[in-house]
């Protein structure tokens, strides 16, 4: 009798740590697959303003470079956070720039210091002379007045609505 006891108590807690063990499973898959579809719908949603695909005249310095020269760049996108560049340079993460935007409004030059967040190779553009590109993404750190209003209005004017939606 006792070792039927024994084996009748073994056997249950063998189904419940079977079922424990079955739930945890159902719950970890689930788990990753909120995750992955957190994941995937939040992609843009990872920064603080939207961007709009524009592209600007844009001459930028590199602060702290001996020399101060201008060089020509263009915008990719842009939006009241910062702008995703295309240049003919690679620049490393954490490099300032003082960056000078052209906007369509004729006489409003947006002047920005931003810091390059990541660059990468730009493979997609070919150039006959085989010249390479690269996208840099700049992060807006000061914006010199007026041209913070100036942008303000010029990125408000790509997306009309979207303020009254707290973004």
């Amino acid at each position: 009798m006792l070792i039927a006891a024994e084996l009748l108590f073994i056997l249950l807690l063998a189904i419940i740590i079977l079922m424990v063990f079955r739930n945890e499973g159902f719950s970890v898959k689930n788990r990753l697959r909120r995750a992955k579809v957190k994941e995937y719908l939040g992609q843009n949603d990872r920064r603080q303003y939207p961007r709009f695909a524009q592209s600007l005249e844009v001459k930028y310095s590199v602060m702290k470079r001996q020399d101060s020269k201008n060089y020509n760049g263009k915008t990719m996108d842009i939006s009241k956070g910062g702008v995703k560049l295309i240049l003919d340079e690679k620049l490393s993460s954490g490099v300032l720039l003082a960056l000078k935007i052209a906007l369509p409004n004729p006489g409003h030059m947006v002047e920005v210091i931003g810091e390059v967040v990541w660059t990468e190779d730009a493979s997609d553009i070919n150039e006959e002379s085989g010249k390479r590109f690269f996208y840099s993404g700049v992060k807006f750190s000061s914006i010199k007045d007026p041209s913070g209003k100036h942008l303000f209005d010029y990125v408000r004017l790509l997306a009309p609505g979207l303020e009254s939606k707290g973004r």
